[in-house]
């Protein structure tokens, strides 16, 4: 019984290695990525600034440009499904976050305009910002 036991354990100890290396290689590699794909949405924005109606070719272009930094023996893991809900997920949370500021930056103009002042809004967006 005690021999069953070591040869299970035995057995058991480098699978698991081998799943809790690849699961800590696998949240590396999203960390990563994740913080990469800003980089890369900001990127596809200024290469595709002159276009109309680019916003698929954008995403595509950003998802291939995350794959291609993932390493073959992760892209078993890592698929491009996955990265295309990195970069939806981060692109909502870039637009939340400039909804909230354009948010706080119309209440701020309005009550500016409230307390009898007058002006231009994105004149008075410049302002705040400088």
């Amino acid at each position: 019984m005690l021999e069953i036991l070591e040869t299970i354990i035995r057995i058991a100890v480098p699978i698991l290695t081998l799943i809790f290396g690849a699961l800590s290689a696998y949240f590396r590699a999203h960390d990563k990525l994740r913080g990469s794909s800003i980089k890369y949405i900001a990127e596809a924005e200024e290469l595709y600034k002159d276009s109309t109606k680019a916003g698929g070719q954008k995403f595509s272009w950003v998802v291939e440009a995350l794959y291609d930094l993932i390493p073959a023996p992760l892209r078993i893991i890592i698929s491009k499904k996955c990265i295309e809900k990195i970069v939806q997920s981060s692109f909502d949370s870039i637009e939340a976050y400039a909804r909230m500021q354009l948010d706080m930056a119309v209440e701020k103009y309005l009550k500016y305009i409230n307390d009898g002042k007058s002006g231009d809004f994105i004149d008075f967006i410049k302002d705040d910002i400088e």
